[in-house]
């Protein structure tokens, strides 16, 4: 049994691949970041980020943990050239989804432009590694 592709990925392939982990372990540091938010960096906050912080409930910290979490091992999944990450994409984007919709209604509905781009990347990134099983770069 052959557990190595034959096809070799082209150089954008792993651009792409890069840039992809880069944005996932930004993600993976901002939600390292809520999460263990101690005291003393709190009250750094601004009264109104303050109030957002500690009213967000406990699944949307879930949710964010899978978004972020699935997204990265989707990325690392890219560059081991591993087919499941189409598989923790699709994951990862309900994740984003559901968080996005939490944003958007319920705590900053003004703040569209990055819970978009947020999206976009993340269907891009459905779509890349669609594309990459399809052309066999992944095994």
């Amino acid at each position: 049994m052959n557990f190595t592709s034959l096809n070799k990925p082209p150089v954008y392939f792993w651009v792409v691949s890069i840039i992809a982990f880069l944005w996932n372990a930004i993600g993976v540091y901002n939600y390292l970041a809520h999460a263990f938010m101690n005291e003393a960096q709190l009250t750094e906050l601004s009264k109104t980020e303050q109030t957002i912080y500690t009213d967000l409930p406990t699944w949307y910290i879930s949710v964010f943990a899978i978004a972020v979490f699935a997204g990265l091992l989707g990325s690392i999944s890219l560059l081991l050239r591993k087919r499941w990450a189409y598989v923790l994409f699709i994951v990862s984007f309900l994740a984003v989804g559901l968080q996005q919709f939490y944003i958007l209604t319920e705590v900053n509905p003004r703040d569209i432009f990055l819970s978009l781009a947020i999206m976009v990347i993340s269907v891009f990134l459905i779509w890349f590694s669609k594309r990459a099983v399809a052309r066999k770069w992944l095994t």
